[in-house]
């Protein structure tokens, strides 16, 4: 029966293709059938490329396709979402108390509300005061790490409220800040110019293993604990949106401070969860966020209950298949006249994009129609002043305009002939208009142009659009905005028979990345299998590898992280190995296990075990770079050698003895493999040999190979050494080179 309706269809679209907008327009009795009021909101969609006789054999699609069946399996908990086996129930994230939503025989709605009842008591209790950080100060910065789905709406709905006079009353002395990108420079961004006393992160993430996620959070970790000098202040700093309660806790968060939602919110749907409730309600307050939560649910009882030619995600989202698939247009607009919504189109792009890429139905058959659309947009007059040269005059593209009756800051200046509002939407009206209608060659002479830019000047219109206004950008409309298009979404896949709430699309990349970066990190250390990779990639790679990683004073020189550990040499003896991460490499050092760096050590550390002093000190040693040294330099630039040896010897260690600086508080084993370590750095960051970085720091001659030992004394382990280095005593991986100098 679809495949019917489909060829019907299609003789549609090639009745209607020579047929010009223009005269479609003409006929008053179809523009006022595709005039639709619900509530508050208006939707025209005259502009479109169809006819009573399109929408009527859309709607038979719609039947045939079992819309209205698909749309009762969302509503009641079927498990719709069949390549994962999972309910689809972003509706149930603002179901009214008295719902019931059952997902295998359970009611949901309870736990729901059970969520959103501690979120509330959190946010208050946070924005009151009543929760403080570790040193006792209020948490008046929010930075929210989360990828994808757990941050591109929610930046929306910030964005978005951020001028609604109410909540930016609410908002007043706070600030919320998004960190998405494993982009160390996102890092940088987010955290500028806060202060890690004042600041509260919320890490996003439903198994606590997504990789960009992890990385960023275990960054802003690191800076927390640099910052406040104890990791002890974790628990006062970072809480969770997430079910991995196991692996919450181990990162340091108070189980009460961690916010579950369920298998079956998708990232792209979770707005509504904690995902976005709890960072929304710490900055605008839970009240605010509530409006917004009760304008989805108004959008999800009318898509559930209005009919079909009156439902307006049901016809946007029909008119999105008609556009996609018969009309053959790969692109679609979505053009806000609104700069509150300067961030919606690219929750959009994810939220359609993301859902309707797809090459086979459900069933596993590929797919008979072409299926998604490219989406971009900007908001308001900025668009016209950069794409809209090509919709007007280039390539057809179906666009959605936005538009709202009120501003949410009006403004009127004396003597001006209309409001700012009213010039913004004057061009609202104006350019759905002049794409549909376009303007001719004999209208551009009429007007006195010179015959040889008249062909410039022309504009061939037959452009479709639809026109959707609402009252004005208030948490509860904006709301309703997110909910529409969400359904949208949904009607879209249906029609089509695909499945909108899985991404298979996204992992194959991200597995390939996988493999990509454990070559990178052996790479950097000398070795790596690059026959792994295909041609092309190889040599981009080995491009990308040659260059040198950072310059002095660079952001590429700052230490991100140092973690220690317990390594054994070829004769047996532990000794301590230090890894010590910038923003862009790895670097690693190990100490020999000689006299002076081994069993002295192990004396110096002694803890009572007479059995094992060499093992025991080395542990300690460990244990002392990875507390006590690790967070004071985590930060530090790793070319002011001298600055970070200073506060390890003199400040963090602080012992002498007859030499001079005994080093036996911390044990010269973990000050030495870090500044080892350190200095490695510092010769990349300065894109220079290690032996000539030596010298450099040193005072030395660096056109021929020294040995030195740097005049703040503490790579050699003690000024008994004299004025040479023994080698043994410098030797840094990687250590396979022909000659000492090589592996220098």
């Amino acid at each position: 029966m679809a495949a019917a309706i489909w060829e019907k269809l299609q003789e549609n679209a090639a009745a209607l293709k020579p047929q010009h907008l223009k005269d479609l327009l003409q006929d008053e009795a179809r523009n006022e059938s595709m005039f639709v009021e619900a509530g508050s909101m208006v939707l025209d969609y005259c502009r479109e490329k169809v006819t009573p006789e399109t929408m009527g054999l859309l709607a038979e699609l719609a039947t045939a396709m079992d819309l209205e069946g698909k749309k009762k399996g969302l509503f009641s908990g079927a498990k719709i979402n069949e390549t994962e086996n999972r309910a689809v129930l972003h509706v149930a994230l603002r179901a009214a108390k008295d719902q019931v939503i059952n997902v295998d025989g359970k009611n949901v709605v309870p736990e729901v509300h059970s969520v959103l009842d501690a979120m509330k008591a959190f946010s208050d209790k946070v924005r009151s005061g009543g929760f403080k950080g570790y040193t006792g100060k209020p948490l008046t910065n929010v930075v929210c790490i989360g990828i994808g789905g757990s941050y591109l709406a929610v930046e929306f709905v910030f964005e978005a409220l951020k001028t609604y006079p109410s909540a930016a009353t609410a908002a007043k002395g706070k600030k919320l800040r998004f960190l998405a990108n494993v982009d160390p420079i996102d890092v940088r961004r987010a955290l500028d110019g806060l202060n890690a006393e004042e600041t509260l992160v919320i890490v996003i993430s439903k198994t606590f293993t997504t990789a960009e996620t992890m990385l960023n959070a275990r960054t802003v970790k690191s800076w927390l604990v640099k910052e406040l000098g104890t990791a002890d202040a974790v628990s006062k700093h970072v809480v969770a949106c997430s079910t991995a309660l196991d692996k919450t806790k181990a990162f340091g968060i108070d189980d009460a401070n961690v916010f579950g939602f369920w298998d079956w919110v998708g990232g792209r749907f979770s707005v509504c969860s904690a995902v976005g409730v709890l960072p929304l309600s710490l900055q605008y307050g839970f009240d605010t966020v509530r409006q917004f939560l009760d304008g989805a649910h108004a959008m999800d009882k009318h898509f559930a209950e209005a009919p079909m030619m009156q439902n307006l995600p049901t016809l946007m989202g029909l008119l999105t298949v008609w556009n996609a698939t018969m009309l053959g247009y790969e692109g679609y607009a979505v053009l806000p006249y609104c700069q509150a919504l300067v961030r919606f189109v690219a929750h959009i792009q994810q939220l359609d994009m993301e859902s309707n890429g797809k090459r086979v139905q459900m069933d596993g058959t590929v797919c008979p129609t072409s299926t998604g659309a490219i989406y971009f947009g900007e908001p308001g007059t900025n668009g016209q002043h950069s794409f809209y040269q090509l919709m007007h005059q280039g390539r057809k593209i179906p666009a959605d305009f936005i538009g709202f009756k009120e501003s949410q800051n009006p403004v009127m200046v004396e003597g001006e002939p209309v409001s700012n509002h009213d010039e913004l939407m004057s061009n609202f009206f104006a350019q759905p208009d002049a794409l549909a209608l376009g303007k001719t060659a004999e209208e551009v002479r009429a007007e006195g142009v010179p015959e040889e830019l008249v062909q410039h000047k022309v504009f061939t219109g037959d452009r479709p659009s639809l026109s959707l206004l609402l009252p004005i950008a208030s948490p509860f409309v904006l709301g309703q905005l997110l909910a529409l298009y969400e359904h949208r979404t949904a009607v879209q896949g249906w029609v089509w028979g695909i499945n909108s709430f899985d991404q298979w699309g996204v992992e194959l990349g991200k597995s390939l990345g996988v493999k990509v970066r454990q070559f990178l990190s052996e790479a950097r250390q000398g070795a790596g299998n690059v026959s792994a990779f295909q041609r092309p990639t190889q040599k981009l790679m080995g491009s990308f590898l040659s260059c040198p990683l950072g310059a002095p004073g660079g952001g590429r020189c700052k230490i991100v992280s140092i973690k220690a550990r317990e390594i054994f040499d070829s004769r047996g003896n532990p000794t301590v190995e230090v890894d010590l991460c910038t923003e862009s490499q790895l670097f690693r050092a190990a100490v020999p296990s000689g006299a002076s760096t081994g069993i002295y050590e192990a004396l110096e550390l002694r803890d009572g075990d007479k059995t094992r002093l060499l093992g025991k000190g080395c542990l300690k040693a460990v244990d002392n770079v990875n507390k006590l040294i690790a967070p004071h330099l985590i930060g530090m630039d790793v070319t002011q050698q001298a600055a970070i040896d200073k506060i390890m010897v003199e400040v963090l260690d602080g012992s002498k003895n007859e030499w001079g600086w005994s080093k036996s508080v911390l044990g010269a084993n973990s000050i030495l493999a870090v500044s080892m370590a350190v200095c490695r750095a510092g010769a990349a960051a300065s894109q220079m040999p290690l032996y000539q970085y030596i010298a450099k720091l040193s005072g030395k001659p660096m056109d021929r190979f020294v040995m030195p030992v740097p005049s703040f004394n503490v790579i050699n382990g003690g000024s008994h050494a004299g004025n040479r280095l023994a080698c043994q005593e410098f030797m840094i991986l990687p250590t396979g080179a022909s000659s000492f100098k090589d592996a220098m």
